[in-house]
């Protein structure tokens, strides 16, 4: 008797979910099958009940909604207008003291350099939820939607930028003022600076 489709939908998440933490921790060369699906608690077997390969479900992780669209869209359901929520983004994404967690829940701050030698479906994923996220920003800038979403683009950019660097750097002297004038600037952007 097989599993019905939404046990496997259910494990295909399992796997994803899984996956995509253990990619933005360890990178995509750092990890392997047997690793993601002993971390899902699964045999490898029944890793290819649901991918072809490893490279698809790294696409597959990656094409999964950013927890930073998220965070915006429950600030919106909780009736932050405007550019509240993005600066709440901003201010938790560009905080000095949360840079490490912010790369173990961000795909474009952890696996950016690994999403270039992907491939195809990895890229389109990736920008895929790239445009979602600057789109979920651009909403909430008062401006006409061209200059909305390249101010967007321009404080997505600030954002991640900013905490690549603060996280590459060995001194909390030279990383705090990185992120400090990234949030600023991408206030400023937003119209909330």
């Amino acid at each position: 008797m097989g599993y019905s489709a939404g046990h496997k939908a259910r494990t295909r998440e399992r796997i994803i979910q899984t996956a995509g933490r253990l990619f933005r921790r360890y990178g995509y060369n750092g990890v392997g099958i047997d690793d993601i699906m002993a971390a899902a608690d699964l045999t490898r077997g029944g890793f290819y009940a649901h991918f072809r390969s490893k490279r698809d479900l790294f696409a597959a992780a990656l094409g999964e909604e950013l927890e930073l669209a998220r965070q915006l869209r429950r600030s919106a359901s909780a009736g932050e207008e405007g550019s509240g929520g993005a600066r709440a983004l901003i201010d938790f994404y560009l905080d000095s003291s949360r840079r490490r967690h912010v790369s173990s829940i961000c795909s474009l701050v952890s696996l950016s350099a690994e999403v270039a030698r992907g491939g195809d479906d990895a890229s389109a994923a990736y920008t895929a939820a790239l445009r979602d996220l600057i789109a979920e920003i651009a909403r909430r800038i008062p401006a006409a939607p061209a200059e909305a979403h390249a101010r967007a683009c321009a404080a997505v950019a600030l954002c991640v930028g900013g905490v690549v660097l603060a996280q590459a750097v060995s001194d909390d002297a030279l990383a705090t003022p990185l992120l400090e004038a990234c949030r600023a600037r991408a206030l400023v952007e937003i119209g909330a600076g």
